[in-house]
């Protein structure tokens, strides 16, 4: 197995950041939902691509038993339920819009901004932790908690995403800065 330096370029090239920011907080929750699926279906099919970049990189040669390439060919296993759904889950999300009235954004520092930017980077951890490339495309919202505790105040929350603990602070300078305790 071994890649062209054009495709290699391809895969560097591909960047989820456009999306996330063009997401705006406070939708409903079901757009929510079919919005999320359509960035699973993403995240986990450009993530999916990350063992071409890991490993074929070189330019030599992979041999086809070899460890990197199982984890190349893995990758892209990994990648194609959502790439079998994307089409479907896109035009769902395009008439559930159609239909959905107009939303107000919420403030960057709202919580509905917090949980928006929760579940991208929970979804982007899960497709990237621990070189599975790939495979995981939500269908449903994760569950936040917020859990008390005695650093909470205005700005600073704690709580699980999806059962993962995670904290975040939010500033006007560089908003949301979110841990994740995942990978």
């Amino acid at each position: 197995m071994r890649f062209a330096p054009a495709t290699i370029a391809a895969v560097r090239g591909i960047e989820l950041a456009p999306v996330t920011s063009a997401l705006p907080a406070g939708l409903p929750a079901e757009m929510l939902r079919e919005v999320l699926v359509v960035y699973g279906d993403l995240a986990s099919r450009t993530d999916a691509l990350n063992g071409v970049q890991m490993y074929g990189s070189s330019g030599r040669q992979l041999p086809i038993g070899s460890p990197q390439a199982q984890s190349v060919l893995r990758g892209l296993r990994n990648g194609t339920p959502a790439a079998a759904r994307f089409n479907g889950d896109l035009a769902a999300a395009r008439t559930l819009a159609q239909q959905t009235p107009r939303v107000t954004v919420a403030a960057p520092g709202s919580r509905a901004a917090l949980e928006l930017a929760l579940r991208l980077q929970s979804i982007g951890l899960r497709n990237s932790c621990d070189e599975e490339f790939g495979g995981y495309a939500p269908t449903s919202l994760e569950t936040i908690v917020w859990q008390p505790g005695t650093g909470q105040r205005p700005g600073h929350y704690q709580g699980l995403v999806g059962g993962i603990r995670f904290t975040a602070d939010y500033t006007v300078q560089y908003g949301w800065k979110i841990n994740i305790y995942a990978c």
